[in-house]
């Protein structure tokens, strides 16, 4: 299983978020279904941090299902709560990511992040490295953070 959950600050900025929303699924019974899993899939691709809630009468391991669901969705459990499961991937594009910390916020002890979103102070440093790049004749294509999954392909 891959992690996407780099330290224990990531950990607790995603716990932070995830206290403020609501579970979006609910496990029941049957457990875990195809269908189940599916839907799972869909809603961390497009919310990148969901909670799960399993009803009372479903008899299985909460944390078991937390784990064979990470597994099957492809994310990592940020934690489990009673019957509460919360689960992370991040999106896949770099520029719709809503919790991912950046190298900068990193070096500063995350001091200019707030919740783990990109600050605005951040977005002026590389809007004037662009302009002073540009005065100069060239270009720069700007990475938030090395991701070994990062794509760095040129344009033929």
């Amino acid at each position: 299983m891959k992690k996407y959950i780099r330290d224990s600050k990531m950990r607790s900025q995603l716990k932070g978020a995830a206290m403020n929303i609501e579970p979006v699924l609910s496990i029941g019974k049957n457990s875990l279904t195809p269908e189940f899993i599916e839907a799972v899939r869909e809603n961390i691709t497009k919310n990148e941090l969901i909670k799960i809630n399993i009803l009372k009468n479903c008899d299985d391991d909460p944390k078991a299902i937390a784990h064979t669901l990470a597994g099957r969705s492809q994310s990592e459990v940020v934690q489990v709560i009673g019957r509460k499961i919360v689960l992370y991937k991040p999106n896949p594009d770099f520029k719709k990511r809503k919790y991912e910390v950046s190298k900068a916020e990193l070096k500063d002890g995350g001091k200019s992040a707030g919740k783990g979103f990109k600050s605005k102070s951040h977005n002026e440093e590389i809007a004037g490295a662009k302009k002073k790049a540009s005065r100069s004749g060239m270009s720069l294509r700007f990475v938030e953070e090395a991701d070994e999954d990062f794509d760095n392909d040129t344009e033929e």
